[in-house]
């Protein structure tokens, strides 16, 4: 396998994990979207979704503006507006997931060097997967604690 077969652009088409109890789980659903791109000069974007994320109902002007806000009249005054827009915030975030770092491929693994993540935890980690090519698909697959995962990729471009 080479690193000519990862170059390109990938569209999700499947991720769900089974337990050690054979309970099939779909942590982004069972429609997710999201897009893995592998670069010619080695570096990998992962972003992952649910379909069906529910919206922060605040303009960009207001999000800011809520980031932005101090201690103080104009935060208490907003106090309502802010704790239901973290609210959302928080439910959109954890079913997103998104990364980027350096790879390099090992007979059939990849190894993804994370060096930006919206989970700070992974900044500095190794994330290994095995890889499999099947039909103009990429699966990408490992065992975490007994879990086992499988994300599979449809090449774009």
């Amino acid at each position: 396998m080479s690193k000519d077969n990862l170059v390109g652009t990938w569209k999700l088409a499947d991720f769900y994990t089974v337990d050690g109890k054979q309970k099939i789980d779909y942590p982004y659903g069972k429609n997710p979207t999201g897009y893995l791109v592998y670069t010619e000069n080695g570096y990998v974007s992962v972003t992952i979704m649910t379909t069906d994320r529910p919206l922060l109902g605040l303009s960009m002007e207001e999000m800011q503006e809520l980031k932005d806000v101090k201690l103080g009249l104009k935060l208490i005054a907003n106090l309502g507006k802010s704790i239901k827009a973290s609210l959302r915030y928080f439910s959109a975030a954890r079913n997103y997931l998104s990364y980027s770092g350096k790879y390099e491929l090992r007979d059939s693994t990849v190894i993804h060097h994370v060096e930006v993540s919206v989970i700070p935890d992974w900044v500095g980690v190794d994330l290994e997967r095995n890889v499999e090519f099947s039909e103009g698909k990429i699966i990408l697959s490992n065992n975490i604690k007994d879990v086992f995962f499988s994300v599979t990729w449809k090449l774009v471009s």
